[in-house]
């Protein structure tokens, strides 16, 4: 009787505990999604307090030792703060039915956010630094714009083309670049993008220097994504349909690139990154895991440049060039490295603080910058940084284990 007894003490204490853990998941979600939408919706003094006040969230959470209690917490509780985040994309276009340059800023973030994905598999799991992610971009983006306009291929085919021939440049230009690492590794990205930016302003049949205009939008039984959406009575502008669309595919992104961090792939990643030699040793095929790296992140960039591509219509050199590169690595660095949420994070933010800056004109990059700077200073690390990995025994006890056992190594 007295064991009974106890059962069902226990058994309610665990359930009052993950009923408080639901609360707060749910409340640290929404939280989230307020800040973010206040800085995309307010001035830049406002987006950067914003981001500020979250800087300074995350540092007391650590200081105070209750922030790795909140990952816990939202990773045990993910279907509830996944639930509000769903929520909060669906009811976003409501609020700012009237402000096409907001929704307009919305949908370049999840672009960027699902580019910044691919290339934290190069730069934070395996430790490769890409300075060529916008030419993986650009060629899904060309791909799919020439397909279209020239051959009058659908757009959703097109999307298809532009992932495998993002995914095959990745792959020619993966293998040669595994003979160097580091420092050497960044000059040939950086090379290779320099390429690329020549090649289509030095090539008539993709455009030019002029670029391909007239680039036709997306279609679902007949309904064009560039026709108004309305929903309960309540007229929203076409991009209410690319946003949806783009974030649906931002969500398919994320769950893909968490699933492969929890995998023998991911481990494979980490352990490169750590030590080549080591890893090597420990039965990881170098060759392919690089590869493989390359080739999706490619392919995640070549999604985000069919997207792209049919959304605005016009495509050309500038879009793709070094600079965006630049830009698409600090998303990485500043929303931490090897941590899915952080760089959707990261992703977001910048964006939102890139388009805010162009009210500085000329000076815009050079405020961009000292943000950065400021930014990287005070938070070298990134707003989520890559989390030690753990792993739970039978027992329920916590217990690093061999990275040969589990990679599946002789």
């Amino acid at each position: 009787m007295k064991i009974n007894k106890v059962g069902a003490k226990a058994g309610m204490v665990n359930k009052r505990t993950t009923f408080n853990e639901g609360v707060l998941a749910v409340a640290v979600s929404i939280a989230i999604c307020l800040i973010l939408y206040v800085a995309l919706v307010s001035t830049l003094p406002v987006t950067l307090l914003m981001l500020a006040l979250g800087l300074c969230l995350i540092i007391v959470g650590e200081r105070n030792k209750s922030i790795e209690k909140v990952y816990e917490v939202m990773e045990n509780q993910k279907a509830k703060a996944f639930i509000v985040v769903m929520v909060f994309v669906l009811i976003l276009p409501l609020f700012v039915s009237g402000n096409s340059y907001i929704m307009h800023i919305a949908i370049m973030a999840g672009i960027y956010s699902i580019i910044a994905l691919g290339l934290n598999f190069q730069l934070g799991s395996a430790g490769m630094v890409n300075f060529a992610p916008a030419a993986f971009y650009g060629a899904g983006a060309y791909t799919s714009a020439i397909l279209a306009v020239k051959y009058g291929v659908s757009p959703w085919i097109g999307m298809i083309f532009a992932i495998i021939m993002a995914s095959l440049l990745g792959f020619i230009f993966g293998y040669p670049a595994l003979k160097t690492r580091g420092y050497y590794l960044s000059l040939v990205t950086i090379a290779f993008q320099v390429i690329f930016t020549l090649m289509i302003i030095n090539t008539d049949w993709v455009g030019g220097p002029n670029g391909i205009p007239g680039i036709p939008g997306y279609q679902i039984f007949g309904y064009s994504f560039r026709k108004p959406l309305e929903i309960f009575t309540v007229k929203l502008s076409y991009q209410t349909n690319y946003f949806y669309l783009v974030f649906l595919l931002v969500g398919l992104a994320a769950i893909v690139a968490s699933r492969l961090y929890n995998s023998r792939i991911g481990l494979a990643w980490n352990a490169i990154e750590q030590d080549e030699i080591v890893a090597s040793t420990q039965g990881i095929n170098l060759t392919k895991i690089k590869l493989l790296a390359f080739s999706l992140g490619a392919a995640f960039a070549g999604v985000a440049g069919a997207l792209y591509a049919h959304y605005i219509s016009f495509i050309g050199n500038e879009d793709f060039d070094f600079s965006k590169s630049l830009v698409l690595i600090c998303m990485v660095i500043l929303g931490g490295m090897d941590n899915v949420l952080g760089v959707i994070l990261g992703a977001i933010m910048l964006t939102i603080m890139d388009e805010k800056l162009r009210d500085f004109a000329d000076y815009r990059m050079l405020m961009y910058a000292i943000i950065l700077i400021i930014i990287l200073l005070v938070r070298p690390q990134g707003l989520l940084p890559k989390r030690n990995r753990k792993y739970e025994t039978g027992d329920g006890l916590d217990e690093k284990i061999n990275i040969k056992a589990v990679l599946g190594g002789k």
